[in-house]
């Protein structure tokens, strides 16, 4: 009997996504029918698999399972020549194997990679050439190797007032995944609703929690908690409230899962930008005290760039929840009680999961660009700083990280978000007892709302503003000139120019191409929404005191701050404090 570890992922409506990202149609001899999820062959159409969603990571699979041996399943309607073919860095790409066949609905037709057993890396695909009209209607990879475990998948995702997207989520997870007969008994879903705002009828028989918001850190960790109560799961998948993935990347979730050879490894989806579905925002990321995405900005559509995601210069030091799965009987530490940002960082070290990236498993998603703004940057900073204590960097790193955070925020006119930054670094003063005692972030998160109306991103009329664009390009002179007067804050007022320039939405503005302009406009170009910074003397110069006042508090206090953070860390993530605190709202 043969198990299925990767199955035919067929162009389709649900996001956008390029054919090329499933398949690649060689001449007008093939179409796609997107609606019903099949491929329509004229005689000498021909199609081939060697992409993000259909390909076969040798290498990975090799390394991290124990899968001996592997099998095309193709059904469909006609005669074809099937063949299979390797893609490898720095190799001619060739054919391993070329045979006639003709596909019938009622049974699979079968093929046999041969020279499995002797493949180390590449890509392994197959490719289809019609020799008559006919269709390919599914397929999937599959081995007749024995898995090490009876998985038992556990799907835990986190909402909180996001109906629009959690519950047609739900809905197509019940559809393709828990009512397949070959999962339904594998998998459950459960939904931890912080909002407290979706009903039975519309958790429609999947497993709903209503729990108090302490934010994702919360929400997951219920979630895991739940599933270590019914203590017959072996695998939990932390995933992002709209589920916006391919079921199949949860499919092959199971099947690393089950045929894994070590219980440390974790798998962590690519993150694809959702504007662009082609596109990868990360696979993976390092975190030294910075997060450095790993992989970013390749295009999924290339071979080239396929192959070149899949080598690993080094493995990545956690996974982001929006898709991250793990075995449950390997977890020593639970989240940090962050309430968001910077829980999935410091899970994935504490923990010293191994973690794999692989093409075919990835979700989509916003930029985080859009995100950014004083909310955010206060719990970016408050949590960089525990991790700081944790990697035990030196005062003079954590100084100048946090001076970097301030100073992009304040020279790029955003005072709400330099004010937020100082207002995370005093309040981490107050050590873990800040995590403990504001678990719901609700005070804290009225706080900043008070003063952050100005980076609220509102609709944007273009039109309507007299536009200045600046390049990157700089004389020498211009640029002693910003840096002695503090990027143009120490130069009077009316030496500024009276004009409007243009920066995209991001973390921080150009610093040369605002300088001396009055006005900026941050506008996130995708959704027509924005905002018009001014540069503003005296909110420079209040927020700059004030960062400087709690500065000189933080330095000196820095090394007993840094060893209480320390010494609680333990304590803060264990299955104790977790189940003390929901202990305590009624919950278990």
């Amino acid at each position: 009997m043969s198990n299925v570890i990767q199955n035919l992922v067929m162009p389709n409506l649900a996001f956008g996504v390029p054919d090329e990202m499933y398949v690649r149609l060689a001449n007008d001899s093939v179409h796609a029918l997107m609606s019903e999820g099949r491929l329509l062959f004229e005689i000498g159409g021909r199609a081939s698999f060697d992409t993000f969603f259909n390909s076969v990571t040798i290498g990975t699979w090799k390394s991290h399972t124990s899968v001996a041996n592997l099998q095309l399943n193709l059904r469909g309607v006609g005669r074809f020549i099937v063949r299979l073919g390797l893609h490898r860095i720095g190799h001619a790409s060739r054919w391993l194997s070329e045979q006639v066949v003709s596909l019938t609905l009622d049974q699979a037709l079968i093929i046999e990679v041969e020279n499995w057993s002797k493949l180390e890396s590449g890509m392994l695909y197959f490719a289809l050439e019609a020799l008559e009209s006919g269709c390919l209607h599914s397929g999937h990879f599959a081995t007749r190797t024995v898995p090490h475990r009876n998985v038992k998948l556990g799907i835990v995702i986190t909402h909180f007032n996001r109906k629009q997207w959690v519950l047609p989520a739900i809905a197509r997870i019940r559809k393709e995944l828990l009512s397949d007969p070959l999962y339904k008994d594998r998998v459950e879903l459960v939904v931890v609703d912080n909002s407290q705002n979706i009903s039975v009828e519309e958790a429609q028989g999947v497993t709903l929690i209503s729990n108090q918001n302490l934010g994702g850190s919360g929400g997951f960790t219920r979630g895991l908690l739940y599933l270590k109560d019914q203590q017959d799961f072996t695998h939990c998948l932390f995933m992002d409230d709209d589920a916006s993935c391919e079921i199949d990347s949860i499919r092959r979730a199971i099947s690393f899962a089950a045929y894994g050879n070590n219980s440390d490894l974790a798998l962590s989806g690519a993150l694809l930008r959702e504007l662009e579905p082609f596109r990868l925002w990360e696979k993976g990321v390092i975190f030294d005290g910075t997060c450095r995405p790993m992989k970013s900005g390749m295009d999924m559509r290339h071979v080239h760039d396929l192959l070149w995601s899949e080598q690993t210069e080094k493995e990545p030091d956690f996974g982001a929840w929006w898709f991250f799965m793990f075995d449950i009987s390997f977890i020593k530490h639970f989240p940090y009680p962050f309430f968001v940002r910077g829980d999935d960082v410091l899970f994935g070290q504490l923990n010293h999961f191994k973690i794999i990236t692989v093409n075919g498993v990835a979700c989509w998603g916003d930029d985080f660009a859009l995100k950014a703004g004083p909310l955010s940057f206060y719990l970016d900073v408050r949590n960089h700083i525990v991790q700081y204590a944790f990697l035990n960097k030196s005062l003079l790193y954590s100084f100048k990280k946090l001076l970097g955070f301030f100073a992009n925020s304040l020279f790029s006119y955003n005072y709400a978000s330099a004010r937020a930054i100082t207002k995370a670094i005093n309040d981490s003063l107050k050590g873990p007892d800040l995590y403990k005692s504001n678990m719901d972030m609700a005070a804290i998160r009225k706080d900043i709302s008070e003063f952050s109306d100005s980076e609220k991103l509102r609709p944007i009329d273009r039109a309507s503003f007299d536009l200045s664009y600046r390049g990157l390009d700089e004389g020498l002179i211009r640029r002693l000139m910003r840096w002695s007067t503090l990027n143009g804050f120490l130069l009077p007022s009316f030496l500024l120019k009276d004009i409007v320039i243009f920066q995209h939405k991001g973390f921080k503005g150009s610093w040369r191409s605002i300088f001396l302009a009055k006005r900026v406009l941050y506008e996130y170009e995708p959704l027509g929404v924005g905002y018009v910074a001014e540069h503003n003397k005296k909110r420079f110069i209040i927020e700059l005191i004030r960062f400087g006042w709690v500065i000189a508090k933080f330095l000196p206090l820095y090394s007993g701050l840094k060893n209480s953070y320390r010494n609680e860390l333990d304590s803060m993530t264990s299955e104790k404090f977790w189940r003390d605190i929901y202990s305590k709202e009624g919950t278990r």
